[in-house]
């Protein structure tokens, strides 16, 4: 219990969802950094507690002052319903995060109050508020970054139950404008980075010494980007992190990546398609030159690739499934994921399906009975059930064992680090299973069972 002169908050990460009477997805257990973000942005002499929705139930009848709910569109059911339970008890609820600055009118509808943009020094105004009952209903920031180090302590006692990885925030947003992303719509296609000292300071305090560095393109900012790496060589670690293909071309760069730890990049190519990637505004990616060349610098670093494909544009059949699965296995990728082409509130994409009717349902992430992988849109050139039925096919032969075998060949003669070939394996039989168990997973269901 909580002293009657303190503040208590409790801090809430919804979970997506998940199958009746199974755990939750193993490979969707990052450790909750926005969590840690949001909590080093509290002062100290305010109380806090967490619940993660994903590993562990909520205590709605718990005592505090408020409650902060971060949402995300894939959480945004779930999230609504925790806010509506602990709102019939009388505890005020305050929500943010990417889908409420996108939403914010209907994330309104379920809670007291709102945070639009980065929160940044709106928490000390909204905990003032709290404090003396003059809460408003929306509080709006700006894009920012300012926080010395991510709060960590407030989830010790679960960080067992999370992958072993460490994560690290470096930077937000991307220059770079892809119509169906939402980072680009949040951010208004801008970059901002921390201060590489507190990167470095916060990255020496993690436990696990697998790093990955959440940024939205690292390589944004040049300039940051290789003052980073230079720091990062002195902690002798292994890092990943996301990146754009244009990095290729700076040779600098690159071998100040790999020689600072960096064992792997995840890559959105998104489509080999040169008519999806005009739809999609990213055709800039055909003008980097030779797409493959670029790959194979990043191979020959000695860094391997986490391709990313989106499917479902205006031009894609099968034929666009059987091409990127030729071109994965000629490139003997580390891992792949081909997600098929999800309309986010807000993008460029969505007011495009909605202006032509292409919406199944307008808010697909509240939709009674929607599930993971169910298609949101009308395609042009197939059926929504033939888009979904074909993101599951060339997965699964992409994960096929004799695939996973041949490729790990790859892996060793790439990097002789037994961490890499280790993890290797482990991340892609692991993805040789969830291929089918991600598949209908019910969105925002199923979390109240005590089996998580």
């Amino acid at each position: 219990m909580k002293r009657r002169d303190e503040m208590k908050v409790t801090l809430i990460l919804p979970a997506i969802g998940k199958k009746p009477g199974e755990k939750y997805l193993k490979s969707w257990l990052m450790e909750p950094l926005t969590i840690a973000v949001i909590s080093s942005l509290i002062p100290k002499e305010v109380d806090r507690e967490v619940f993660d929705d994903r590993i562990e139930s909520i205590d709605y009848d718990t005592d505090t002052d408020a409650v902060l709910i971060t949402v995300e569109t894939y959480t945004a059911k779930r999230a609504y319903y925790i806010s509506e339970q602990f709102r019939k008890r009388g505890k005020r609820v305050i929500m943010g995060g990417y889908h409420v600055t996108l939403c914010p009118e209907e994330a309104l509808e379920h809670c007291d109050a709102i945070m639009v943009n980065n929160c940044g020094d709106n928490m000390k105004l909204l905990l003032k508020d709290l404090k003396n009952n003059d809460l408003k209903t929306c509080y709006e920031g700006k894009p920012c970054i300012d926080y010395k180090k991510a709060d960590r302590s407030v989830y010790k006692r679960q960080q067992k139950k999370y992958l072993p990885v460490s994560l690290v925030e470096t930077g937000r947003g991307c220059f770079h404008n892809c119509e169906f992303c939402s980072i680009a719509k949040y951010y208004n296609s801008g970059y901002i980075h921390r201060d590489v000292k507190d990167i470095v300071e916060e990255m020496k305090s993690c436990k696990h010494k697998l790093y990955f560095l959440v940024d939205d393109s690292i390589f944004s900012d040049k300039e940051f980007a290789r003052e980073l790496f230079k720091e990062i060589k002195k902690l002798h670690i292994t890092w990943t992190t996301q990146i754009t293909l244009d990095i290729a071309r700076d040779d600098e760069t690159l071998r100040l990546m790999k020689d600072s730890g960096c064992e792997m990049v995840l890559i959105g190519f998104e489509s080999i398609n040169s008519g999806n990637l005009k739809q999609m505004n990213k055709e800039w990616t055909a003008r980097l030159g030779e797409r493959d060349e670029l790959i194979e610098k990043i191979h020959k670093a000695g860094i391997s690739i986490y391709a990313s494909f989106v499917f479902g544009f205006d031009e894609d059949t099968e034929e666009s499934f059987i091409r990127t699965l030729e071109f994965s296995k000629k490139h003997q990728f580390f891992v792949i994921a081909y997600n098929h082409l999800l309309a986010f509130p807000g993008t460029p994409t969505y007011k495009a399906f909605q202006e032509e009717g292409r919406l199944i349902c307008d808010k697909w992430w509240l939709q009674e009975g929607y599930t993971f992988g169910t298609i949101s849109f009308v395609p042009k050139l197939v059926t929504a059930e033939e888009l979904r039925a074909l993101c599951r096919k060339y997965k699964t032969r992409f994960f096929k064992f004799g695939s996973i075998f041949e490729r790990g060949i790859t892996c060793f003669k790439r990097t002789k680090k037994l961490y890499i070939n280790f993890a290797y394996w482990c991340i892609n039989i692991l993805f040789h299973f969830e291929v089918d168990q991600r598949i209908g997973i019910p969105v925002g269901e199923n979390l109240e069972e005590l089996i998580k």
